[in-house]
């Protein structure tokens, strides 16, 4: 559950709090956009992420392993968006906007494609 709490003009409090007890947080990174920018554009053989927004209104786009293209908005105070194994993702920020992503495992460098053609292969094979 993601939940904002304001306690005056001057703070928030962000809190992440009862995550799905199936989900075993690894590794907690953030986005930070300066200027408009796409960040992902890849895809990871075991990681599941969950995205929430600290900071700003982005566009999450994906690709399922099946090659269905969903797109979600997700918004500040909104519920965490998961995303699972095998999805290509593109995730397009705007400037000053600020992505939280929830990892259930740590950084492999091998666990990642970056390569669409390689993802499709994989995917073609499920």
């Amino acid at each position: 559950m993601l939940k904002f709490i304001k306690k005056n003009s001057q703070a928030q409090i962000l809190i992440l709090d009862k995550l799905d007890k199936n989900f075993k947080p690894k590794r907690i990174f953030f986005l930070l956009a300066n200027k408009k920018v796409i960040r992902g554009n890849h895809a990871h053989k075991k990681c599941t992420q969950a995205f929430f927004s600290v900071k700003g209104s982005f566009l999450i786009e994906c690709i399922s392993p099946g090659g269905k293209i969903k797109k979600i908005i997700v918004k500040p105070e909104q519920k965490i968006i998961v995303i699972k194994p095998l999805t290509w993702v593109k995730v397009h920020l705007s400037k000053n906007d600020i992505c939280g992503v929830i990892c259930d495992r740590y950084y492999e460098k091998r666990d990642y494609i970056h390569d669409v053609k390689k993802f499709n292969e994989i995917k073609n094979k499920i």
